[in-house]
């Protein structure tokens, strides 16, 4: 059994999802139960058993009849998926999923909140005349740290260094290079059978200016960078249009939230955002604004915090002294397509 989730904001919702060979898989957050979710247990055309939900997947627009139109339906007219998942509110320390069977625990898999990261761990599988090596960003307590990217340079000895890779599909990286960014917080070394390898780990660098970030862009135009360039005709936006493909329809549906950051050079004392919103077909003002501060290991949300959602609204907060802030925003119309978000103007 694997457990994994997806987590783009802190202080915000978690998708966990759970892979299991036995049907019922139970999920625990810091010891309180989120309850039981089980598979429905289905059975192949040639006789086999298998594990799958019973749900519309919205994988396939070719299906338009029986009980699933728009999902992929089996040759018994059902569908689902593979894995069962909850939505957790985010809480920092321990998401276990445990499997059982009859009642009776079988298997568990375990996330831990991570720290900061201060080193990397290697692993390796010798796979006949080589070996890959696994460098592992992890916190003090050994925990690993998905989200790092640090740069990590690998030395060999007793050996050549043949590749670096680090997952990420639109990588650029040579894969010839002995430093590779870590992806998830990971990255892999292929070197003879045999060889030594050691890794360094580089600290992240900090801005040389202001710099912005986006959860999401919805196109190549808008992009962050338009929110501190001084031009109130251009903005940050996640509306974005899909075009159909020959298994799914074209789709545009606002994401129920997404965030914006904002990073100094240096650590600077703030206490107030403001924030002018696009309103227009498309956007709409946010339901809510949630600002948070980094801590020097996690976004952490301000106390105090005043003020409303508006087309240009001041948000203010108990003086704080940090490097970068973070504004999490909820669409009003979530999934609909004048629910999506867009900012003009972000001044701290």
């Amino acid at each position: 059994m694997a457990l994994d989730f997806v987590l783009t904001r802190r202080q915000m919702v978690a998708l966990a999802a759970a892979y299991s060979t036995v049907q019922t898989v139970e999920l625990l957050l810091n010891g309180r139960s989120l309850g039981e979710r089980s598979f429905d247990r289905k059975i192949t055309t040639d006789g086999r058993e298998y594990l799958e939900t019973t749900e519309p997947t919205g994988d396939d627009k070719t299906v338009t009849g029986g009980p699933f139109p728009g999902s992929y339906t089996s040759p018994h007219g059902s569908a689902g998926k593979l894995h069962l998942t909850w939505e957790v509110p985010f809480e920092p320390g321990e998401l276990v999923a445990v499997a059982k069977r009859g009642g009776a625990e079988v298997a568990r898999d375990v996330l831990r909140t991570a720290g900061e990261a201060t080193e990397v761990r290697l692993s390796r599988e010798d796979v006949g005349a080589l070996s890959f090596v696994t460098a592992g960003v992890v916190d003090p307590a050994g925990v690993p740290v998905p989200s790092a990217e640090h740069e990590l340079t690998f030395t060999v000895t007793g050996g050549d260094l043949l590749g670096t890779d680090n997952g990420k599909q639109d990588s650029a990286e040579n894969y010839r290079s002995a430093t590779r960014k870590a992806f998830g917080g990971k990255a892999l070394a292929i070197v003879p059978s045999g060889a030594d390898v050691r890794a360094a780990m580089a600290a992240p660098a900090r801005p040389s200016q202001t710099t912005v970030d986006a959860s999401y862009s919805g196109s190549a135009e808008a992009v962050p960078a338009n929110m501190i360039d001084g031009d109130p005709a251009t903005a940050w936006s996640n509306h974005y249009v899909k075009e159909a493909t020959g298994l799914l329809p074209a789709i545009s549906a606002a994401h129920a939230r997404d965030w914006v950051s904002i990073s100094w050079p240096e650590p600077r004392a703030v206490e107030a955002v403001e924030l002018t919103f696009s309103v227009d077909a498309a956007h709409a003002v946010p339901a809510s604004i949630e600002v948070s501060r980094w801590d020097g290991t996690r976004f952490v949300p301000v106390r105090g915090q005043q003020g409303d959602p508006a087309a240009t609204t001041r948000i203010t907060f108990e003086p704080v002294t940090t490097d970068r802030l973070r504004i999490d925003v909820t669409s009003a119309q979530p999934g609909a397509e004048n629910g999506f978000l867009g900012i003009g103007e972000l001044r701290v």
